[in-house]
């Protein structure tokens, strides 16, 4: 899994867990403030981050990412 946000190169992962091939992790940046998920799929190679927003509940978006990814568009 790689560690890095599009906006911080080395955020403090705060949550991680695994379901098959894929990770998905929970991460915080102290520099800007702001948190991200992201979904890694090693078996298909998909990655994508979804950025927190202010009225998001980031463990909300942590546990469903794919049901946020499809209605935002998730950026790879």
């Amino acid at each position: 899994m790689t560690k890095r946000l599009s906006f911080d190169p080395a955020p403090k992962l705060l949550a991680l867990r695994h379901s098959g091939t894929t990770d998905i992790a929970l991460f915080w940046s102290k520099g800007t403030h702001r948190a991200a998920v992201i979904v890694d799929d090693d078996a298909t190679g998909e990655r994508f981050e979804l950025l927190v927003r202010a009225d998001d509940n980031p463990l909300e978006l942590y546990e469903h990412p794919y049901a946020y990814a499809s209605a935002r568009h998730a950026r790879a």
